[in-house]
Formats: C-alpha cells, structure tokens, sequence
C-alpha cells in the first residue's frame, strides 16, 4: 500500500508548502495558509537567549536570602547570613566590632575557599583589624564561625553552617581614622566550589573505573566540567538524607552514559564551567544554564538527557518504509527572522572584576552574505568565563538558528527503542530528507506502538568550524536543491520528455559537403507530435560510406546526430534517440544515400534532394 506523505515548509515564517506524494510518484503541489502544530515546535528545537545573571561580585544582603551553590572556579561575593556591631566601648567608640557570617556555597564540602578584599589577597595592611574565619562546608560542620573579637550576639557554637563554605569576618574600627576609612571594602571569596559526582569514574557504572559513588558524596571530586555539574545537579545534592539542593531525579532517571560521553566532550574541547546558582528558584533555569556552558540543552524523555554540540554517529537510518501512513511534517529551512548569522557573546571575565562583558561580535561571514544584512544577536553565557570558549559556544548558537528544525516523523514501531539526544540518518527522498538528525522528544502510541520522532537537523561539517579548525563553514542546511541539481533535474525531465515523442517537422535540408561522406545539420525548430516546439543544436554527422541508406537521428544521451544505416530499422525504436523525418522530394521516408561523387556544379555542397538511384 502507497505511503502519504506530507511536507509542510515554513516560509518566511507564515506560509507553508505542502507537497503531497501519491501512488504512482507524482508530486502534487499546493499553498497553504497555516502551518501545522508540529512545525510550531521549531522554537524548542532552537533555544533562545537566556537571562543575564546578576553580578558575583556584590554581596547579596536580603531577608531570607537563598542558598547560593556555586560550581568550578572563580570569584563570589556570597550572601549575608548574619551581621551585627558589638563589643564594649573602645577608645570612646562603641560596639567597635562587626561580625559578618558570609555563606558562599551550599553543596559541600568544597575543594578550597580563599578570602578575597577588593579582588585581591588580605595583605598585612589590615592586620589587627580584620580577621577572617574559614570552612569549606563538611557535613556535620564541627564548629561554628568563630569571631576573634570576642562572642557576637546572636552567634553561638550552635551556630553552625553544615554543608555550606562560609567565611566569618571580624572587623575592628579603626578610631584613628586610617582603616577602613572609606568605609568596608568589598569582601568576597575565591573558591574551587563543589564537588561532582562522575560516572566515568564509578566503575558501577558500565565502562567506569573508579570508587565514585552517586548519592555517596564523600567519593566526590571537584571539577569543572560542565557535563558533570549538569548530572550532579540533576541528581540533587543531599544531606542527612534530605535534598537540599538540584532537581532530585532518581539514579534511573537520568543517561549518565551520555553524560559521560559529553563530558569528555567537554574535556577535549577545554570547556569549563564557573557560576552560581541559587534556590528557592527555577531549578530547570539553572540546569539549562549550567548545560549552556558546555554546549548542550537538556532533554525530557523516558529519561533526563542531553544534546550537546560534539560530532555524533547515526545508529540507524529511517527511510520511506520506516514511515507510517500519518502525516509527516517538515520544516523546509529555518524562517529569515529566526536565522541569525552573528552572535555577541557574554562571558564573565577575571580580567574585568568577574562581570559579564561583551566580547567580540562572532559572526560567519558567508552567513552575512547569504541573508543580505547583518542579524545579530546578543547571547549571556552566563557560566563561562573564557572568551575563546564564549566564541565557540557563539558559533554553535549561530548554526543552531539555520538546522532544519523541527523534523516531525511518525515510524514503525521497530524505531521506539530510541531516545532523544541520539542520532539518526534520514533518507526520504519524498521528503527531501538526506541529512543526520538529532532526536529532541519521543512519543509512543501504546496502543499500535509506533513511535513520533521530533528531531533537528545535524550539520557534521559545523564542529570542526566552530571549534576554529576550519576557515570557510559549510552551506546553510535547507530543503532544495542547489541550481546546478535544478538544472540537471529539468534537463533530465525534458530529455525524457523528447525522447518517447517523435518529431514531425516537414522540409528540413540536410546540405552535403564536397566530399559527399557528411551530413550538416544547422539549428532548427521542430515540432514534436504533441505540437510542442523544440529546439535542437546544429550539428555534423561524417565519415559516411557512399552509396548506404541512413536515416538520421539526434542522441538525447550524447547530445549529437548519428546516422544509422538502414535497414537497421531496430535502432529507431531506440527511446533515447529522436528519429527526424525529412519530407525530401526523393526521400519522402527521412533517409538520406550519399552519392559515390558529387555531381559536376555541386562542389563545396551537394543537393538534398539529389540522390543516385
């Protein structure tokens, strides 16, 4: 039974063409005015700019403030959990002393915490005024925050911040005036922040060595790889048996096989992670946050798991007959307003006190020429904090606007063991589909077990540009065909076209040349049974033998005039040959005898309509 299909392109955004495929192969063409509910789904294919985060370098003094959790390495000004003047009266000022409890992380312990005053170490201008007390988050804490001046109210042993690095500063003043004249300084804190779990490293875990543990986070160790941080966040982080931080997903909810594999990813292209996040808040926010930092989006299945920009292999490959009779939706190439061709990247810089800055517009230059104009856009990457890896990660984000997105396929049940973040081949030429894609969600009908694929188009030749390998990136993915393929296509419907008609055009003259062993053919129109009109080319036939009969023919293969003696008669029916039928007085059925010589006064051209009996 013949298959429907149905194509639905989106076009500038607003019209569809819808290109139907019916038993027999005709393509029947039509305009419609909506797109179907599917080819709205693009823009999840597609993620958009996320919010720019707030400042790491301003202390966060709010009541009921929420717990930060910061990941790799760098700089934060951390939240106010306590602060309170105090102390007896010193050289006529009262409470000379401040205590200011700053919590930096939750999710401890963390690998280090180091004191920092105006992005720099404590020198030894501020002994015997400042005094700092550190811990890096242990759970259960041993001790509180211990202030050297003395006990401060409201702060006692009990006092104690498990699982969180904090610092206590301890503050004097100064009544000479000298220090902190101009007032406190910014306090903050350099850290390597959490630790991860790491699934290559559990050897639990199919092709993992190692002692780590998931939910044991004493087996932990700090990294900063993004892919980790993602899985570990996605996991939740515990303490006492209470989760106080992450998404809380079970072990079994979760691909750590592809976190894995991302995650070397990650570690061969050299991307990092540095940021915080904080809750109460939007935990999917903030997993999608940390996901952008090594390239990757999350994706909801059976399981949690993640596309992320690596070349990928194709596991199968879905054609013609893996396609069910439902309708088959796809988007013919991404609308002009969504396609970008230059991305500004934001990046959180150590060179300009920790904010986020613009780097350098990346933009693709053949991109640019393509769409005429410029359209840019500016994207945070709000958890990275090198400038070449912002590029990179720009570069990505620049070719995700233009993959063919979204592919919405309805297959036979034997594709259902598939999962999104996994590649496949599509080869459905009905379609116009020759391209690997990456599966973005998966639908399955209890019932007759077929199973809908959404998926995104997978440019290969894109990594090597994005990773700067190449210097020319490879041509905006679309539905088409180059005009090369177009002209080659047309050509090759005329040629069969021609070639089962047969012409019909009276008197043409066939001038011979002097030596009587050629036939000339100059351009001319014919006229096919049909009634249509062709033109063909001038051309030459020579080497004749004298006194044979021929007929004359055009080959639409080689494009030039044969001369066919008779009586082959067989090679007329020959489909890829054009038999041309010349009304000469003495040749009323088309063939031509060159003489044995040219008649006298017929030198340098002989006389169509003369022949030797």
């Amino acid at each position: 039974m013949a298959k429907a299909l149905k194509v639905v392109g989106k076009i500038a955004g607003a019209v569809a063409l819808v290109a139907s495929v019916v038993p027999g192969g005709q393509v029947v063409a039509g305009i419609a005015g909506l797109v179907s509910t599917a080819a709205n789904m693009g823009a999840q294919a597609l993620q958009k700019p996320p919010p720019a985060r707030g400042s790491v370098s301003s202390l966060v003094i709010q009541a009921d403030a929420p717990q930060p959790y910061a990941m790799g390495e760098g700089y934060f000004a951390g939240i106010l959990r306590h602060d309170v003047g105090y102390g007896p009266t010193l050289k006529k000022v009262p409470n000379p002393y401040r205590w200011m409890p700053v919590v930096y992380s939750g999710g401890g312990p963390v690998e280090s915490i180091e004191p920092r005053i105006d992005f720099a170490s404590i020198g030894g201008y501020y002994s015997g005024f400042l005094h700092t007390d550190t811990q890096l988050g242990t759970v259960p804490e041993a001790d509180a925050l211990v202030p050297e001046f003395g006990a401060a109210p409201g702060w006692n042993a009990s006092s104690k911040l498990s699982g969180h690095a904090a610092i206590g500063w301890n503050l004097k003043f100064d009544k000479d005036g000298k220090v902190f004249a101009g007032g406190v300084p910014l306090l903050a804190a350099e850290g390597k922040w959490v630790k991860v779990y790491d699934p290559r490293k559990d050897d639990t875990q199919p092709g993992g060595v190692g002692a780590h543990r998931l939910g044991t986070e004493a087996t932990y160790e700090w990294s900063e790889n993004p892919a980790l941080h993602a899985g570990t966040y996605a996991y939740g982080r515990y303490q006492n048996g209470k989760r106080t931080f992450g998404m809380g997903l079970p072990a079994d909810g979760i691909d750590w096989a592809v976190i894995s594999a991302w995650a070397n990813v990650c570690d061969a292209n050299g991307w990092t992670i540095f940021g915080v996040v904080y809750e109460p808040g939007d935990r999917w926010a903030n997993l999608e946050d940390i996901c952008v930092a090594g390239g990757a989006e999350p994706v909801v299945g059976g399981k949690l798991s993640f596309r992320y920009s690596a070349p990928v292999v194709a596991l199968d490959t879905i054609t013609v007959n893996d396609l069910t009779e439902d309708r088959q939706d796809v988007t013919g190439m991404q609308s002009f307003r969504d396609r970008l061709n230059t991305v500004v990247p934001k990046y959180r810089s150590p060179l300009h006190d920790w904010e986020l800055i613009d780097a350098s517009p990346v933009a693709v230059s053949t991109f640019v020429a393509e769409d005429g104009e410029e359209k840019r856009e500016v994207w945070p990457f709000n958890f990275v904090k090198n400038p070449s890896q912002a590029a990179q990660l720009a570069t990505y984000r620049v070719w995700d606007s233009r993959e063919l997105a979204p592919i919405t396929l309805t297959c036979q049940p034997r594709l259902r063991h598939y999962r999104p973040g996994e590649c496949l081949a599509i080869d459905v030429p009905e379609l116009g589909l020759d391209t690997n894609a990456i599966i973005l969600r998966r639908q399955l009908d209890p019932v007759s077990m077929k199973v809908t694929l959404t998926l995104v188009g997978e440019t290969t030749a894109k990594h090597a540009f994005a990773l700067g390998q190449t210097a020319t990136p490879p041509p905006t993915p679309y539905l088409g065909q180059t005009a090369e393929e177009r002209d080659r296509t047309a050509a090759a419907a005329r040629a069969e076209e021609r070639s089962a008609l047969k012409i019909v055009t009276r008197d043409i003259r066939f001038p011979v040349t002097s030596d009587d062993t050629s036939i000339t053919i100059e351009t001319f129109e014919a006229v096919l049974d049909d009634s249509r009109k062709i033109t063909l080319p001038a051309g030459s036939v020579t080497g004749l033998p004298t006194a044979t009969t021929f007929a004359v023919l055009y080959s639409l293969t080689d494009e030039n005039y044969i001369a066919v003696p008779l009586p082959a008669i067989d090679e007329l029916q020959n489909s890829d040959n054009v038999f041309i039928s010349w009304n000469a007085t003495s040749n009323p059925d088309g063939t031509y005898t060159p003489p044995p010589t040219a008649p006298p006064g017929h030198e340098g051209g002989g006389d169509p309509n003369y022949n030797t009996p």
